[in-house]
């Protein structure tokens, strides 16, 4: 007589982490609304009812109709094809800035971590340094002498927005480089790169990737501030932070074209917020009530 056995099947680390996600109604509706706004900026030539920089100077600033579904601004161009656009130039900002800070941040702060000793006070004294430098007058400096473009967007935003993501993972690696298995790869005579890129940073992923998430909405919004002040995008071309910036001259005679990209931003920070603390809660096992 056979005896039925029950096994019960064992699951990974990464399948929990998305069972507890899954659960998280609003960082799932956060995942979705990103998800639509990333698709909208790469269908956006195809599907931009007009051309962003198409003028209609004797329509000028009409309210939202269904000829213009969200109005068109002092010039007679089409705001839903301006923020359509604009989105283009956020998210592209916000991604790539923040990959950039992403990949300096984490091999300083884990090299930092692990060799510790003068290599690590010299490195951080670094990031201090460079943290006490105003930056709005950083950013200044670099548009007076190379001019106002993309690249030196991503490259002043990118220069900054490493120093925290440095410091987060340093005080991780700190944490785990006393551990067995970190010894045991010392032991086994791996040099000190392979050891941070085969054993120290695929265990840190969980703090990156939810500082990751977090930082891509503080990015955005700099990058808006800085266009608010005139040192981001430059006209025609638009993003939401120019938009805006637009929208505040005439807020009270045209209040829709503040409105619109006031709100396409804010939805956008909500969402990548609420997926990012989704993230958090999803890859900390001590939220898992099994």
């Amino acid at each position: 007589m056979n005896n039925a056995i029950n096994i019960e099947r064992g699951t990974s680390l990464g399948r929990d982490a998305y069972l507890r996600l899954r659960k998280n109604k609003m960082a799932i509706m956060g995942l979705c609304v990103l998800v639509f706004f990333i698709s909208l900026a790469l269908l956006t030539p195809l599907i931009a009812p007009y051309t962003y920089d198409g003028q209609n100077l004797e329509l000028g600033a009409t309210p939202p109709s269904t000829y213009h579904w969200l109005g068109t601004d002092t010039l007679g161009r089409d705001q839903l094809t301006r923020i359509m656009y604009g989105s283009r130039v956020s998210l592209m900002v916000g991604f790539v800035a923040t990959a950039v800070a992403l990949l300096i941040g984490v091999f300083w702060g884990a090299t930092a971590g692990f060799l510790g000793g003068r290599v690590d006070a010299i490195m951080m004294r670094i990031v201090d340094t460079i943290f006490a430098l105003p930056f709005t007058i950083f950013i200044i400096l670099l548009t007076v002498i190379f001019g106002s473009s993309m690249l030196l967007l991503f490259l002043a935003i990118g220069a900054v927005e490493w120093l925290t993501m440095a410091r987060i993972v340093r005080g991780q690696v700190l944490n785990i480089k006393q551990q067995e298995f970190v010894e045991a790869a010392v032991t086994m005579g791996l040099s000190p790169w392979q050891i941070i890129t085969r054993h120290l940073i695929p265990n840190v992923l969980g703090p990156i990737i939810v500082y990751t998430t977090l930082t891509i909405p503080g990015v955005i919004l700099l990058e808006s501030f800085l266009s608010f002040l005139g040192l981001g995008i430059q006209p025609p071309e638009s993003s939401w932070g120019s938009l805006i910036s637009s929208g505040v001259e005439v807020m009270e005679e045209f209040p829709w074209l503040l409105i619109f990209p006031g709100l396409a931003l804010s939805i956008t920070l909500f969402s990548l917020n609420f997926l990012g603390d989704g993230l958090r809660d999803a890859l900390d096992p001590r939220t898992s009530k099994d």
